[in-house]
């Protein structure tokens, strides 16, 4: 999902929630979940090209958040270990820290 088709979703209100996804000590990722057709789905944010886009720092992430008119998102931090144990999909919802900016 590219910076565009985030400010289209919205403008829609079709987003359900941002997601500032950190996993050890690499660098962060955005995971936006959003509804389309009915479904819940979930996408990280990629540059025009296809390619995610990964931050360096938190702030980078609120300044793509604000651009696109998004005020809150969740921080999630994976611990690596928690990688390796999981079978199909980690289930770091549950554990996110919400962010207000």
């Amino acid at each position: 999902m590219n910076i565009e088709r985030l400010q289209e979703l919205k403008a829609q209100q079709m987003i359900k929630a941002v997601n500032f996804i950190e996993a050890g000590h690499s660098p962060l990722v955005i995971e936006i979940e959003y509804v389309d057709q009915g479904q819940c789905l979930r996408a990280l944010l990629t540059d025009d090209e296809g390619v995610v886009i990964s931050y360096n720092h938190l702030k980078e992430g609120y300044d793509v958040c604000l651009k696109a008119g998004i005020r809150k998102a969740n921080l999630v931090q994976i611990e690596t270990d928690d990688e390796v144990c999981q079978s199909a999909y980690a289930r770091y919802h549950r554990e996110s820290i919400p962010l207000v900016f």
